[in-house]
């Protein structure tokens, strides 16, 4: 709270100095009392405060000026700290307004003695320049001007006592020669100068206080970019992505099953060790090389080899490590990697994936900025600029997604296609597997090859894992052939529960059905092998039957489907032959979408149907909205065609297991028995009538 007196309505100093302009008043309004009472405004008041050095001087300059500033209503902004900027008398002790951080002087306490003053005291000298003096004030002055005049007097060499200069004070505004408003009014005028001359400490206190602030939050930002900055650098910066060649440790005698892409590889090695050798005859280094192929086929693993066999800087990145939350992105950090190839070159930069970054551009209103990064690689493959003995690889499962620019030579020269491995190829995977476990004296490299038809080299690498992790968590000193045939049917059927269901009759349901599959592919021609079927719960299913073919497969032809759709159907119809159409069940729901699948392949893409004839549908299947471009009477046709094959399926499959419903029956038995048949014990049993373990 501050003390003052309500003033007579004559102009101000400030509304003098300011050509008539009144300060802007903020916050609460004032609690007016008598002119006895000097505890009259609220400290929360705010104002808005103008020129210190007018104010200053205009009380300095004459008795008449301090009469008239003493009609101003004083207060003291709340985020300023009070100094004597004005050159007013004496070093007086101040206190401390500790909530709002304000200081005051000690002259105005006695006003303010309903004021709860809380906290530590701050001492705070008014840093004046003039008049540090003894002498030169006391009882001796007549009037405000003589003290003025005297405060001007240059004698810094004297110390003056601050309780002295206070008592010096307070003597002259008790004069009696003073009325009690011009006491009050001194009293004003002394706490103006005091609260005005600090104008031009709260700028320089605000500036450290941003200062120190930006400071602040820049250390707690180093700090979490240092300590949580794993995802925030690699977004902002990118990660480092060069491999040394000594770092590697894989070569192509690691690469079985894949000899025509090892070879072709083999090719571009050459190059980047001898490239005189073929630019002495014109030829080029290829720019690109593009690895296409199914899963787990081994084409990270090719790229690895050339890392470890060619001798040169080797640059990876996955294309789902190009695009993140920034636009602009991955543009940026194709160029960054380019940039940092081509000071290394000859070298050779991995693509994985590379599908994500390099797919079909779009037009897209979702996603205005998604061509960026494609039409950046486009670029750095081969624009205006060109990139001399860095080589690309790229590796994708999908070759249809990428755009057509990129498959073009002087981009990816040459397209190796990585394949599923054949027998030798197989084989040659085993062995190489093989050689890394204790094996047992029953193991047969034919027989295991010839039974993973269709696996890829991950598969076996898999299957000869799962088979030493098992033995060795028998306790067995090797593993035997037991082991690699359940490893085989783990990663074909997956993994074995320990025992089927409790429900008897969910388990008679499954044998029926399980046996309906088996039972309609041993008696149907153009089908392959049967392998084992089993109603213990294998993943996801109750029962699983597994059929493994005799050869490789380079294609299928329509009887070969046609089997295929009569065995997937076999299982819904044994379940309505021996329980009715009323006891089927939702098991066959898996069987009804292959043989769905492979209808509608069969009428619009294979050209399958005599009615439809050869003609193809494709179907858009990245479009966000499926347009359908067919007559009615033509879409109308592809369907009634789809559900002939399917409805022909099932009546082939119900007229087998109606003429070899017995052998339904024993097959159920045994499956309820013995959980368990492989293709040799379902052949006796089918043949002879029973069988025995």
């Amino acid at each position: 709270m501050f003390s003052i007196l309500q003033p007579p309505a004559v102009p101000s100093l400030v509304q003098l100095c300011t050509g008539g302009r009144t300060p802007v008043r903020t916050g609460r309004e004032t609690t007016q009392t008598a002119a006895s009472d000097l505890q009259v405004i609220s400290f929360h008041n705010t104002f808005q405060w103008f020129s210190q050095s007018r104010l200053c001087a205009s009380l300095l300059r004459s008795k008449d000026e301090l009469q008239r500033a003493l009609f101003y209503t004083p207060a003291v902004r709340e985020e300023v700290t009070v100094q004597n900027s004005c050159s007013w008398p004496a070093n007086y002790e101040s206190y401390s307004l500790g909530r709002l951080g304000l200081y005051r002087s000690a002259l105005l306490r006695s006003p303010l003695e309903k004021v709860n003053i809380g906290g530590s005291s701050t001492t705070r000298g008014f840093k004046t320049k003039a008049s540090m003096a003894r002498e030169g004030y006391g009882s001796g002055f007549t009037s405000p001007s003589d003290i003025f005049r005297s405060i001007r007097k240059d004698d810094s060499s004297k110390k003056i006592d601050k309780t002295d200069k206070l008592k010096h004070f307070r003597s002259y505004i008790q004069d009696s020669s003073l009325s009690a408003e011009e006491q009050a009014r001194l009293r004003i005028a002394f706490a103006e100068g005091y609260a005005s001359g600090n104008g031009k400490a709260a700028p320089k206190l605000k500036l450290f206080t941003t200062i120190r602030d930006i400071l602040g939050i820049t250390l707690i930002l180093a700090a979490l970019f240092v300590f949580l900055g794993g995802p925030i650098r690699r977004v902002i910066i990118g990660s480092s992505n060069e491999v040394l060649p000594e770092e590697i440790e894989v070569s192509f005698q690691d690469v079985r099953g894949a000899d025509e892409a090892k070879q072709e590889l083999q090719e571009i090695v050459e190059f980047l060790r001898n490239p005189e050798k073929f630019s002495a005859l014109g030829g080029k280094l290829p720019k690109g090389v593009l690895l296409v192929g199914p899963p787990g086929t081994g084409k990270t693993l090719l790229a690895r080899a050339v890392a470890g066999e060619a001798g040169v800087p080797f640059f990876h990145a996955a294309g789902p490590e190009f695009d993140e939350l920034l636009v602009g992105q991955g543009a940026r950090r194709v160029r960054d990697l380019f940039q940092t190839a081509k000071a290394r070159a000859p070298c050779v930069i991995f693509i994985d994936e590379i599908d994500s970054v390099g797919a079909k551009r779009t037009n897209s209103v979702l996603h205005p900025y998604a061509n960026q990064t494609i039409n950046q690689l486009l670029t750095e493959m081969d624009g205006f600029r060109q990139n001399e003995g860095v080589i690309v690889l790229g590796a994708t499962n999908r070759r249809d997604d990428l755009d057509k620019a990129l498959l073009r030579p002087g981009r990816f020269d040459v397209e190796v296609q990585v394949q599923t491995p054949d027998l030798e190829g197989r084989k040659d995977i085993l062995e190489h597997y093989l050689a890394k476990v204790t094996l047992g004296k029953d193991i047969s490299v034919d027989y295991l090859a010839r039974g993973t038809t269709g696996f890829t080299g991950a598969d076996i690498e898999n299957m000869v894992n799962q088979a030493a992790l098992r033995a060795a968590m028998d306790g067995k000193d090797a593993v035997t052939m037991q082991y690699f045939e359940n490893a085989r049917d783990k990663v074909l059927m997956g993994p074995e529960r320990k025992s089927r269901i409790p429900d008897e009759e969910a388990n008679l349901i499954t044998a029926y059905h399980e046996g309906g599959h088996a039972l309609v592919s041993f008696y149907t021609k153009n089908h392959s092998p049967l392998h084992k079927v089993t109603i213990i719960p294998r993943g996801p299913s109750l029962g699983h039957t597994a059929y493994i073919p005799e050869k490789e497969k380079y294609h299928e032809t329509k009887a070969q489907l046609m089997a295929t759709l009569d065995t997937l159907m076999g299982g819904r119809a044994a379940e309505e032959l021996i329980f009715g159409p009323e006891k089927i069940t939702s098991g066959a729901s898996s069987d009804l979408l292959r043989a769905t699948i492979i209808a509608k392949k069969m009428v619009k893409m294979w050209g399958m149907s005599e009615s439809v004839g050869v003609r193809t549908f494709p179907e858009e299947q990245d479009s966000l909205v499926v347009v359908n471009d067919l007559a009615n009477t033509t879409a109308e046709l592809i369907d009634q065609e789809i559900k002939r094959i399917l409805n022909e399926s099932m009546e082939r499959a119900k007229h087998i297991l109606k003429t070899h419903q017995r052998e339904l029956k024993l097959l159920a038995e045994a499956l309820m028995k013995y959980e368990t048949l492989d293709a040799k014990e379902v052949k006796v049993l089918l043949e002879q009538g029973e069988f025995k373990r």
